[in-house]
């Protein structure tokens, strides 16, 4: 009576969001071999056990998790044989701590090690290592068989691996030859080695392995070998995100290594439009500086192991680099006269991922800033005036990054409200009439002025609605007199240039007295005159003189007499300190 021994394993992984699942299902048979053909083996199975088993893991990229190790690297071995599993925390990090170790989720030991060393069916299941403080490994299968063949692999199998798989008999049992298939391909047909290996391991490697030897009779094994990724295709992740123009962006091209290969080494390229940026290094960023409009474009990142075994490159993503805000535009609220609110406004148009509270503006007058940077993007006067025109700018910049924008020079003009005044002076009787003079714009016909005056700097006169002041003569001598016009609300005031009136008016009446004075004269003698001629007509026609009269009198001592009076009387005019006193003469 024959015994064939068959024993079949399926391992397969799936990942998705760090989410490992594994399905593992081993198949044990027993039964009598009533004829085998190595091309068509044919079984006759007498009892089947089946095994199924589910476990989940996930993995956290910030903490160390223990990694199970066997001694020898297989999953699988025969009864009488030994194993020595070991949990691998690193080199440093695993000193003083303590371990321990669960079989089906039930201690079954403490310390590092932990080493089976007459194996029996019963040592079969899923091992797990703990570490205290610490994690909890992923599990681990060992298969242990008292079958006469077993196809042995690795308990770790990765891309890029060199594999070693081993067609093994029971201990004490001598073999021939042996057979092995792939996906029930030969491989191997009847050959003297009973290990096959596999150089540079890629995903085209999975696949059921089965092998074949003679023991007595022939007996055969199989088991389905799964080659999981080393490291997970690339993704590239983008800091910040948004991007905007000026921001410093940080390009991370992502992947993870699974526990048991936490120690391979990996270098990092990066692309932009399929050109090569970044060359491979053991760096895994890639960083760009103040980033301009122009550095917009897909970026795509690549890995590969430091023996060039395995590579992976990411999907491309596009990197979209943004404006935070529009170019500013400075506007005004209407046409600006002397005394009005003027309101000017940095309008510009802000991205939807950005906070107002983020930017900030100021304004700027011929260069020169007005208003630093706030939160306001306006800027008040409260009462223009004709200083304030000039060439207006304002600045846009973020809190978030250096972008900083500035509008074009907008023209600002403020116009006259009225003209400068003009202080004038007119003589009305012995007083001066002083008139304070300016033209309002057309534009603004309705505006209310005030005027006030001032004698040597002292106001005379409050604002009111007259622009007419009345100087006394007496006030005349050495006085300076101004004027000064505002509206109603005192927004705009403007004053006159002075006038002196020693210099102009009261010099002015001097000398218009003083010509009436030598006009007055000048008649005077010309009445005089005419009265001396007419008594020398009557000389050359006598009359007959009267007794009382002396004889001796003529008419020209009549006429010297005559000019004398007229004379002192002038005199006496000149030396009168008031104009009352000149006119009493005059009509005298």
């Amino acid at each position: 009576m024959a015994l064939t021994v068959v024993f079949t394993g399926c391992f397969t992984v799936t990942n998705k969001e760090d989410l490992r699942k594994i399905s593992s299902t081993w198949i044990w048979t027993g039964g009598k071999e009533k004829h085998a053909s190595a091309s068509s083996p044919s079984i006759m199975c007498r009892e089947m056990f089946v095994l199924s088993l589910w476990f989940v893991c996930i993995q956290e990229g910030a903490a160390i998790r223990p990694v199970v190790t066997f001694n020898p690297n297989y999953k699988k071995i025969f009864t009488t044989e030994r194993m020595t599993m070991t949990c691998d925390v690193g080199s440093t990090i695993g000193e003083g701590m303590d371990y321990i170790w669960y079989k089906d989720n039930s201690p079954v030991h403490n310390g590092k090690s932990y080493t089976i060393q007459d194996a029996r069916t019963s040592d079969s299941g899923n091992y797990q290592c703990q570490t205290r403080p610490g994690e909890i490994s992923d599990p681990v299968t060992l298969g242990v068989s008292d079958g006469y063949v077993i196809l042995q692999t690795p308990l770790y199998v990765y891309e890029g691996d060199n594999i070693n798989i081993r067609c093994h008999h029971y201990p004490r049992y001598s073999a021939g030859q042996t057979i092995f298939y792939k996906d029930n391909e030969v491989l191997i047909d009847w050959g003297d080695d009973a290990e096959y290996n596999i150089i540079n391991v890629t995903r085209t490697t999975a696949g059921t392995y089965r092998c074949g030897k003679v023991v007595s009779y022939q007996y055969e094994d199989e088991t389905s070998v799964s080659v999981e990724e080393l490291f997970q295709t690339p993704t590239i992740s983008v800091t910040p995100h948004p991007v905007f123009r000026n921001d410093n962006v940080t390009l991370r091209c992502e992947t993870r290594l699974p526990p048991p290969r936490q120690k391979t080494r990996l270098h990092f390229t990066f692309y932009r439009e399929g050109r090569m940026v970044q060359g491979f290094g053991v760096s895994d960023i890639y960083e760009v500086y103040n980033v301009q409009l122009e550095d917009s474009g897909n970026y795509s990142c690549e890995v590969e192991t430091t023996d060039k075994r395995v590579r992976k490159k990411s999907a491309e993503r596009l990197i979209q680099i943004q404006e935070l805000f529009s170019h500013p535009n400075i506007t005004v609220t209407h046409d600006v006269y002397e005394g009005d609110p003027m309101t000017l406004t940095c309008d510009t148009t802000l991205s939807q991922d950005i906070n107002h509270k983020d930017v900030q503006f100021s304004f700027y007058r011929d260069g020169r800033m007005v208003q630093g940077f706030n939160s306001s993007n306006k800027y008040e006067v409260h009462s223009a005036q004709l200083e304030d025109p000039g060439n207006y700018t304002c600045e846009v910049k973020s809190s978030k990054n250096p972008t900083r924008k500035r509008s074009n020079e907008y023209n600002i003009s403020v116009k006259e409200l009225f003209s400068p005044p003009i202080l004038r002076s007119s003589r009305e009787g012995d007083n001066v009439m002083m008139s304070c003079d300016t033209v309002l714009t057309k534009q603004r016909p309705r505006t209310q002025l005030q005027y006030s005056f001032y004698r040597d700097g002292q106001n005379v006169q409050r604002f009111n609605s007259s622009n007419k002041y009345e100087v006394q003569f007496i006030e005349m001598e050495n006085s300076t007199f101004t004027c000064e016009i505002q509206t109603s609300d005192s927004r705009v005031r403007k004053r006159s240039q002075d006038l002196r009136l020693p210099g102009s008016m009261f010099l002015y009446i001097i000398v218009s007295v003083g010509s009436g004075l030598l006009l007055l004269i000048i008649i005077i003698i010309s009445i005089v005159s005419y009265k001396c001629h007419q008594r020398k007509s009557s000389a050359n026609n006598p009359q007959p003189t009267p007794d009382h009269l002396p004889k001796d009198k003529k008419p020209e001592n009549d006429c010297k007499v005559e000019n004398s009076k007229a004379k002192r009387k002038v005199r006496v005019s000149q030396d009168s300190p008031s104009s009352n006193n000149i006119y009493e003469n005059l009509n005298s």
